[in-house]
């Protein structure tokens, strides 16, 4: 096993707990050591039990890079940066890496990165968002939702926009908004749809919509709808296609002209809608899971250190 160093911020009480779920994941299939405070990192690792083989930094869920490391050009060990949403903190995110001379990001997305970042093209790995089956799975709830949307409607989501307008007056229609980027507590867990109320209130639609906002991220309501036994009416586009999302096999493509015509096709159908649902579920559940994504990255670590 690797000896790896995870800096991050505790995200286990966070709105999205992937990078949480993540840390226990890679406690089971390497020899982790995670750190949670800014500091130099030659102090850090004189505190730490095992001298890292590897340094993985996670610093850019919030709206500040945190944790800051220091001195990471001084060292002799291989470290990467994890990228989120790249449109975010650009230039920050530019000078930590020249100054720090960081050899590996690793991004959630990757046209954008391109686009953003051309100079680290070669530095890039790509590490798409995933999903913890334990939390976004087949409940076996009845499908008393037939229409769902969840999440933020504003000028970066403009197809939710329009979906949500041509359906406020319907009532088979529900709309759930986004609680917020931040810390919830065991009480507000059960009263807002995060985490588990979240992945259950999908796994009761026959429908989910969603789309891929201005910048087109394959993002993790993709992976969530699919994984918890919805059908997905959502836009596709070339990165999407290229994590083996096939377009009318594991989800429906729409788009501003067609979503009604499609969504009442697919509530109308049951054995079609039923047939594409099965599809994607089993897809994300074989591909995109915690576990996969975790061993990959680990596997992409090993190819570095050989």
């Amino acid at each position: 096993m690797i000896n790896l160093l995870f800096i991050a911020p505790d995200t286990s009480s966070f709105l999205d707990k992937n990078y949480y779920f993540l840390e226990n994941e890679l406690a089971q299939i390497t020899n982790l050591t995670v750190y949670r405070d800014s500091g130099k990192i030659s102090d850090i690792i004189d505190k730490i039990s095992h001298k890292p083989d590897f340094i993985l930094i996670l610093n850019d869920i919030g709206n500040e890079v945190s944790p800051v490391i220091k001195g990471l050009s001084s060292i002799n060990i291989p470290t990467g940066l994890i990228v989120n949403d790249v449109h975010r903190l650009k230039e920050t995110r530019r000078h930590y890496i020249r100054k720090n001379n960081i050899s590996y990001l690793f991004s959630v997305v990757r046209n954008k990165f391109y686009e953003i970042y051309p100079e680290y093209i070669n530095k890039m790995e790509w590490l798409p968002h995933f999903v913890n089956t334990d939390v976004f799975k087949d409940y076996g709830l009845i499908k008393n939702i037939d229409l769902l949307m969840i999440g933020a409607i504003n000028d970066f989501y403009p197809l939710r926009q329009k979906i949500i307008q041509y359906y406020k007056e319907n009532n088979n229609f529900i709309y759930h908004g986004h609680p917020g980027y931040r810390d919830f507590n065991k009480e507000e867990e059960k009263r807002i749809y995060i985490g588990k109320k979240y992945a259950r209130e999908i796994n009761k639609s026959k429908i989910f919509f969603t789309c891929p906002s201005i910048f087109n991220y394959p993002i993790k309501k993709y992976f969530q709808a699919l994984a918890c036994k919805s059908l997905l009416l959502a836009p596709t586009f070339k990165e999407l296609e290229d994590l083996g999302f096939i377009p009318n096999v594991h989800f429906v493509e729409i788009n501003k002209d067609n979503f009604k015509e499609k969504a009442s096709h697919y509530l109308n159908n049951v054995e079609d809608r039923e047939k594409i649902t099965e599809q994607g579920y089993q897809f994300i559940h074989q591909n995109h899971s915690l576990k996969i994504r975790a061993q990959q990255l680990v596997d992409k670590l090993e190819d570095i250190l050989s």
